[in-house]
């Protein structure tokens, strides 16, 4: 499913930010220090285990309409935590204990959300830039239609939402990830894009950029179905039933791992050869197969792609200088728009300053986040 999640939305930074967090506790730790430092910092002393007879104190973390992260404590030793959350044949399990489970397993990836949500919402405050409700359920939107197009933009008739929900809610339920995670998604997606408008909106789009959109919109085109798969081993299977003349569709059907296109037999819509929404590697090796040529093993990230031509469209009569400009100028403008949603998650993510006061989420950013041995 790697590429699943980023044919849905073209976000790279998808991996980083459900996969990882920090947090710190060491009072001579210099507040607001960069994340791309962090891990350099001392190791903080191991957080002591909570004596049984102290109330500490229970946080719940909420995110508001506005995007912003919402904190409320409550005495561990109140009344919601002095409720058991479950019996477990007469012997109650604990408010503290399963909220300590939730923040050591999951602590680090909901943190980092949030992080990332929080220096999102502050650079939009700095820009002037208001997110709305209406926002926020357009970046819903938009998610579900680039689901009813997987891979190579988005629909333009109308959507049908409801099998687009549907197609999300599977999704989602496959990838472990909750209704909550995605409206916290929804909200980044939404303030992300705001500031990525206005930074487009004040840029100079030279006619030298619309001849290059209009190559990319009206060039020559191809298209493919592909087979995604886990494994070298996963590879050799579907290349086994593809020499026992079984159907590539078929196959993509059977075996692919990328639910969404294979419930299409693995077919993608036509695009150019320079088409950014096509992994680069696909896109190159699809323009030099015949139709009905079948590629090699293609790896992308952590997955292996099989790829069929399924047919050559040619590049259009329409004279560059017959193409309306405006539409050609706001076709590059969304372009523009997405790259730059892209790089701007990872540009705010590097360039927080974050104060970590977690011993043990400290210790786990450290390890997550140090840079390789060269």
């Amino acid at each position: 499913m790697a590429h699943t999640w980023r044919a849905l939305f073209g976000w790279a930074m998808w991996g980083v930010i459900a996969g990882c967090g920090w947090g710190c506790a060491s009072s001579d730790r210099a507040a607001g220090t960069p994340v791309d430092r962090l891990w350099e910092l001392p190791a903080a002393p191991a957080a002591a285990t909570p004596d049984a007879t102290v109330e500490d104190e229970t946080v719940a973390v909420s995110v508001g309409e506005d995007g912003a992260a919402q904190a409320s404590t409550a005495p561990a030793g109140g009344p919601s935590a002095g409720v058991p959350v479950a019996l477990v044949n007469g012997a109650p399990i604990s408010r503290r204990e399963l909220i300590g489970l939730l923040v050591d397993c999951h602590g680090i990836n909901l943190l980092e959300q949030l992080i990332l949500l929080t220096a999102a919402r502050q650079r939009a405050e700095e820009l002037g830039l208001k997110v709305t409700a209406a926002d926020v359920d357009a970046a819903h939107q938009d998610a579900l239609r680039r689901l009813a197009s997987p891979i190579g933009g988005t629909t333009t008739g109308n959507l049908d939402t409801a099998s687009a929900q549907k197609l999300l809610d599977q999704f989602l339920l496959a990838k472990n990830v909750s209704t909550q995670e995605w409206q916290l998604r929804m909200r980044q997606r939404a303030y992300l894009t705001k500031i990525a408008e206005a930074e487009v909106a004040r840029m100079e789009i030279t006619e030298a950029m619309l001849r290059q959109e209009y190559e990319r919109a009206y060039g020559e085109k191809v298209q493919i179905r592909h087979i995604q798969l886990p494994s070298l081993a996963a590879v050799t299977r579907a290349r086994a039933l593809l020499t026992e003349k079984k159907d590539f569709e078929l196959v993509a059907r059977q075996l692919s791992e990328n639910e969404l296109t294979a419930a299409q037999g693995g077919l993608l819509a036509p695009f150019t050869r320079n088409d950014p929404g096509i992994p680069p590697l696909i896109r190159e090796t699809a323009f030099t197969l015949a139709p009905g040529e079948i590629s090699t093993a293609l790896q992308e990230q952590n997955s292996y792609h099989l790829v069929r031509v399924e047919r050559r469209f040619p590049a259009s009569d329409v004279g560059y200088e017959n193409v309306g400009k405006a539409s050609l100028h706001k076709r590059l403008a969304d372009e523009l728009v997405r790259q730059r949603q892209e790089s701007l998650e990872s540009e705010l993510f590097h360039a927080a300053a974050v104060d970590i006061r977690d011993a043990n989420l400290a210790r786990r950013f450290r390890e997550r986040h140090r840079p390789p041995t060269p």
